[in-house]
């Protein structure tokens, strides 16, 4: 576990663990974890996170995934829906140190975190 403490915010959900959007943001600034974002390459184009890695969960690999782990892995989707289902296949092929960001990228821009809105660009 990265070395701030995470306040668990739904501790009876599963085995998955739910952290707040700038929890995440400060644990990925520090590098004490990987930010995983499971959402879809057309979504990607839209907006995304500056320093996350994509894996869209359509294509998520657990397998990959538990060889590249260093450290911890969050996962973050559009809304926490998908990034809790791709949180639940990790732990269940052994991945131990995974945690759910709630509410996805819609918490990561209520809290005015940084990301790059292409959405503009689109016609």
């Amino acid at each position: 576990m990265p070395s701030q403490e995470a306040i668990v915010i739904r501790p009876t959900f599963g085995k998955v663990v739910e952290i707040d959007a700038k929890l995440a943001s400060s644990w990925s600034a520090s590098g004490e974890a990987i930010l995983l974002d499971v959402r879809e390459p057309e979504e990607l184009e839209i907006e995304w996170i500056p320093g996350a890695t994509a894996m869209p969960l359509s294509k998520l690999d657990p397998v990959f995934v538990a060889e590249m782990e260093t450290q911890a892995v969050m996962v973050i989707c559009h809304t926490g829906r998908r990034s809790r289902e791709a949180a639940e296949r990790l732990i269940a092929h052994g991945v131990t140190d995974v945690y759910n960001v709630k509410d996805g990228l819609l918490a990561w821009n209520a809290a005015g975190l940084p990301s790059v809105d292409q959405s503009a660009l689109l016609i």
